[in-house]
């Protein structure tokens, strides 16, 4: 186990690294104490585990931060992302794939707040380019393309679930439609992998508190190829944004499937 001294270290180099991009002074802490444990604890102990690489640990956050909606969260996260190599195109997919599972409220302010970010620095304006996308012309294609883009990497039973749904059976009408643009256009796109939007999704869901969505995309990312470890891990990454308790309550709602 990692002494508080090798912490410390670790947290310097890793804010030195992240910090390299940022366009103000840090300013100084009200609380040496709470930055003292947020330091040591986050950039020195949670940012270092191996159970996700960083590139994932930084969608998990990101995502993490989107529900949270506070502006200075997200600001330093996706800078954060773009430090370590992530796409302004890539950044921006995190909030189109969250738009169904954090809604439209906070994925608009993050998309706002990341276009400010992504502005700060020419080298990344310069990748900020449009995504051509062929938009399938039908709800019904839609929906086809979705039932086979999820049983090609979730099975033919996570098809078949989501096709039963509650939703599917009491609100037919506005859940045909979301599916057919989640899971028939927004999956099918290649700007991420189905990893990390996997990872944006458990995020969210953890983040949110909902559960019962969490176990369902849960067996979906096992079915996908996820690890126990690598699921595990994105709660306690995103759950150190949202509070451990939501660490805790998602590891027991899905601790019979890991």
């Amino acid at each position: 186990m990692a002494t508080v001294n090798e912490l410390n270290e670790k947290s310097a180099k890793l804010r030195a690294f992240f910090d390299q991009y940022l366009p103000y002074e840090r300013p100084e802490p009200v609380l040496a104490d709470f930055v003292k444990v947020q330091h040591e604890l986050m950039w020195g102990g949670i940012w270092q585990t191996e159970d996700l690489d960083l590139r994932l640990k930084s969608f998990a956050t990101i995502s993490a931060q989107c529900v949270n909606g506070y502006d200075f969260g997200i600001e330093h996260q996706v800078r954060t992302g773009l430090t370590i190599g992530i796409t302004p195109v890539e950044i921006k997919e995190i909030f189109i794939q969250l738009l169904f599972y954090a809604g439209i409220p906070a994925t608009v302010f993050g998309l706002l707040v990341s276009q400010d970010v992504i502005n700060e620095r020419q080298e990344w304006k310069a990748l900020d380019t449009p995504e051509s996308w062929e938009w399938l012309p039908s709800i019904a294609q839609k929906l086809e393309a979705g039932t086979r883009r999820i049983s090609e990497v979730w099975g033919q039973a996570s098809a078949e679930e989501i096709d039963q749904s509650l939703a599917r059976q009491l609100v037919p009408e506005a859940a045909q439609i979301v599916d057919a643009y989640n899971f028939g256009e927004v999956w099918r796109r290649t700007v991420l992998s189905d990893k990390e939007r996997l990872v944006c999704v458990l995020a969210a869901l953890m983040c949110r508190g909902h559960m019962a969505q969490l176990r369902q995309y849960t067996q979906y990312a096992l079915n996908a190829g996820v690890s126990s470890s690598e699921i595990c891990g994105v709660f306690s990454q995103a759950g150190w944004y949202r509070g451990w308790p939501h660490v805790e309550d998602a590891l027991l709602a899905v601790s019979d499937l890991l």
